[in-house]
């Protein structure tokens, strides 16, 4: 294998230098910046899972207190009660008019 030298002058071999080791230096700030991100990413996984253990431990907990609450009546139970409650305010209405005409009629 042949070598060959090329004569560069000290300006230029000096520029040379300094651009080699800009790049060196911007290739080490890209890793400590890597690493860093990588670091940052193990964390934030970490908490995470710490959150979403939480969160089931604590929508377990409003379950089992769900389960000792009495429970809701049906809807349509709730909807007949009501209208037997209008029924008889109704009723109440037309017997208190009715009673209202009888006693008009026995002033006339």
């Amino acid at each position: 294998m042949e070598t060959k030298h090329i004569k560069l002058d000290y300006e230029e071999a000096l520029s040379a230098k300094k651009q080699l080791l800009s790049m060196e230096l911007n290739l080490l700030q890209t890793e400590k910046r890597v690493r860093n991100y990588k670091l940052l990413r193990k964390k934030e996984l970490a908490m995470k899972n710490f959150i979403r253990k939480c969160l089931r431990e604590l929508r377990m907990k409003i379950n089992s207190e769900k389960s000792t609450m009495p429970q809701e009546e049906e809807p349509m139970k709730i909807m007949t009660i009501k209208k037997g409650i209008e029924k008889r305010k109704q009723a109440d209405i037309q017997y208190q008019l009715k009673e209202i005409q009888d006693k008009l009629e026995r002033l006339q």
